[in-house]
């Protein structure tokens, strides 16, 4: 702590020194596309509503999470840039594949790129990421039910090119080896900026807190704007990512666990299962084409085309088990090669016109997705029957038992019973229309529809197809088809004009089930899933835009969830989860260089159905979480750029398991920073878990102790 006061004070002194104003005019996307700070709010976004809607507007409740707040809070990863986001918790995933989002009762992905659908391993990093939405509750009718979720949508926004040259380099340095460097570049192509170019590099490397573990990676962006004329645009972008780390597994069957919580286990806080000999590679791709052609002043074309790739060779997942109270078996699931492709085409029309003097904005739109995973795993001799789980050993959950490094060789070189080849595949194509129609310039109305035509073909394994033609049994049937309609209404009546609405909503999202065996042994075709939410609210934008507050309740019904039959030999489809809640989201700019984002939500939820769960909260879930990020910059005068920061997360505790009886138990991060930010260069000191609380996240996996990082950027 000594050690963290003293490189606080030498930072301070070193920003005092420099109180040189400096006059050089720079960029504007260095003060505005790079590193803005001079408020958190965000311009209206056409990628929530696929319409040019103003927050007053629209229906729908979202936050944004804007690189102005991911810079000041110093965020190296997703997860810690999302701390900002009301009601909302984010944390590595069960196998640590991708980012698990808790909100308003269920877990969602970041599962949209620019509007687009991609595959949560596909993960954008953030060094490319201009701003997070989130999009609160069901949102099947404009986004579909494939990777979609009842908590919400998140949609990543990555960086533009702009009209004006201009970049920054950061490097970020601090605990556990922390080093970290990236640079974003901007400028025009030509003369007359009809061609622009932006590119993003990051090289980053970390070591875990933890006895073992590492993150360490390469990534690259480049997007190209040609202006074909004043009326088409067509962009170019593209991301490569290769990340490289050890994956943090979930620890399976707490249920047989007699202790009470997370902090029962403390002993083995700092111990890490795995090892750095069994990290796990992965190269991502992306690549995105987008026409936008404006045909007149009500009409506008839009035609994009999003493909994905998430790609794995000699991939590791280690898998834990609890025994009993004071033991854990570490398990091994090895993948010789794992492969995700996605490819997704939309076609969206916009139209701002009046009928009978009433204005309409309208979008129509033509969605078409496809995702394709090839895998090839080994089954092992396990315990006298087939398994893909290797038993490697068994560890002792205390301070002082060695556990012996998991070794690489060791499985690998283990002989294998048979390996399996897999390739899955499933596709939709969607039709979509949404109207908001003004009765009054104060009372708006929205009405929305999507029809989803979904197929899933059969499982090719070893290059057979699982179906009954190739002498499968019809249990073991994957391929099928399923049809669903979606709706959406909603009303915002403007009480003040521009300062406060009311607003309603109803909202669908669906999910599509396989067939499989009912409560007699049938093979039986389910009908899709369905969540549906009524919610309402308030949205209020006071004090000439310095106060933006949405106070909402939400009810979200989810019915047709296929259950085990308690007295049968199959399945059900009469589960119900009931889910709601409150939540209140607010960005203050109360004066200049003084910015505030804070909120908070409720969650109530159970299982109500005549499943054996009925009536118990759903894992992983919070009942309470509560957010305040707060930042001060001097904007003029001897210390102008000199600024300060400061927050606090609260999560409530959660179950680890259906059973409801063993905890992860809440917990309060506060974070804290310091910098001095200039026109053409940037210091800056984070404190994350500045109280060094011992955490975990909802999975059990134990997360970062204080942490200390400094970070030095240079703009041109």
């Amino acid at each position: 702590m000594k050690k963290t006061i003293i490189s606080a004070a030498l930072l301070a002194v070193t920003m005092l020194s420099a109180q040189e104003t400096d006059t050089i005019k720079v960029a504007e996307i260095q003060s505005v596309s790079l590193q803005g700070t001079h408020n958190y709010r965000t311009k209206k976004s056409e990628s929530i509503a696929r319409l040019p809607l103003e927050n007053l507007e629209n229906p729908t409740v979202y936050n944004l999470v804007p690189k102005e707040i991911i810079s000041e809070m110093g965020a190296m990863d997703f997860n810690t840039a999302m701390a900002s986001a009301p009601g909302v918790v984010v944390s590595n995933s069960v196998n640590d594949s991708g980012n698990d989002i808790f909100m308003r009762g269920f877990s969602s992905n970041a599962s949209f790129r620019n509007g687009l659908t991609q595959n949560p391993r596909v993960q954008s990093e953030i060094a490319n990421i201009e701003r997070v939405e989130v999009i609160k509750g069901p949102s099947g009718t404009l986004f579909g039910g494939t990777l979609a979720n009842y908590g919400g949508v998140v949609n990543i926004v990555t960086k533009k090119p702009q009209e004006n040259f201009g970049g920054i380099i950061n490097y970020t340095t601090g605990s556990w080896g922390m080093n970290r460097i990236t640079a974003d570049v901007n400028t025009p192509l030509n003369k007359e900026k009809t061609a622009l170019a932006r590119f993003n590099v990051a090289a980053y490397s970390q070591d875990s807190f933890q006895d073992a573990g590492y993150n360490k990676g390469l990534f690259f962006s480049g997007s190209v704007l040609y202006k074909v004329s004043d009326k088409t645009t067509v962009t170019l972008d593209t991301e490569f990512h290769a990340p490289d780390k050890t994956l943090n597994a979930y620890v399976r069957n707490s249920e047989k666990l007699t202790l009470h919580s997370m902090k029962d286990l403390e002993v083995a806080y700092k111990r890490a299962f795995t090892s750095n000999d069994i990290g796990s590679k992965r190269t991502n791709f992306v690549t995105m084409a987008e026409v936008t052609h404006k045909f007149n002043d009500q009409w506008t074309s839009r035609t994009s085309y999003q493909r994905g790739e998430a790609n794995e060779n000699e991939s590791i997942f280690l898998v834990l088990r609890y025994l009993n109270n004071n033991q854990v078996e570490r398990m091994i699931r090895p993948f010789d090669s794992f492969k995700v492709t996605t490819d997704n085409i939309q076609q969206n029309f916009t139209g701002d016109f009046k009928i009978g003097g009433l204005r309409n904005r309208l979008v129509v739109g033509i969605d078409y997705f496809q995702q394709r995973t090839k895998y090839q795993f080994p089954y092992y001799e396990a315990n006298g029957y087939s398994n893909v789980f290797m038993p490697y050993d068994k560890v002792n959950l205390d301070s002082s038992s060695a556990w012996d490094p998991i070794s690489r060789n060791k499985f690998m070189n283990k002989e294998r019973k048979s390996t399996e080849s897999d390739i899955t595949t499933f596709r939709t194509i969607s039709g979509y229309i949404s109207d908001v129609l003004n009765i009054t310039d104060n009372l708006l109305v929205m009405a929305s529809l999507r029809v989803d035509s979904y197929k899933n073909d059969d499982t090719i394994i070893n290059g057979v197809e699982i179906s009954t033609k190739n002498g499968y049994p019809e249990n073991k049937v994957t391929g099928y088809s399923q049809t669903q309609f979606s709706p959406k209404f909603g009303l915002v009546y403007e009480i003040v004009k521009d300062q406060i609405s009311f607003f309603a909503n109803y909202v669908n999202g669906f999910k599509n089930y396989a067939p499989s065996l009912n409560e007699v042994g049938v093979l039986t075709k389910w009908d899709p899933e369905q969540g549906n939410q009524i919610e309402t609210g308030f949205k209020v934008d006071l004090f000439h835009k310095k106060l933006l507050t949405t106070v909402s309740y939400y009810n979200i019904n989810v019915k047709n969830r296929l259950v085990a039959d308690p007295g049968g030999i199959g399945s059900i489809q009469d589960g119900n989860i009931k889910s709601q809640g409150l939540e209140i989201g607010i960005i203050a700019n109360p004066f200049k260089g003084w910015n505030i984002v804070a909120g908070y939500g409720y969650n109530d939820n159970k299982y109500d159905d005549r499943s054996k769960d009925s009536g118990k909260r759903i894992a992983w879930t919070p009942k309470h979480v509560a957010n305040l990020w707060t930042s001060y910059k001097i904007m003029d005068g001897a210390y102008e750029g000199l600024g300060f920061g400061a927050g606090f997360n609260f999560v409530d505790q959660t179950y680890i398991n259906i059973t409801n009886h063993f905890l992860a138990p809440s917990y309060t991060t506060v974070g804290a920073t310091i910098f001095y930010d200039k026109k053409k260069y940037r210091i800056g000191l984070k404190m994350n878990n500045a109280l060094n609380e011992n955490y975990w996240n909802f999975y059990g996996q134990p997360q970062k102790p204080r942490e200390i990082l400094a970070n030095f950027a240079f703009k041109f």
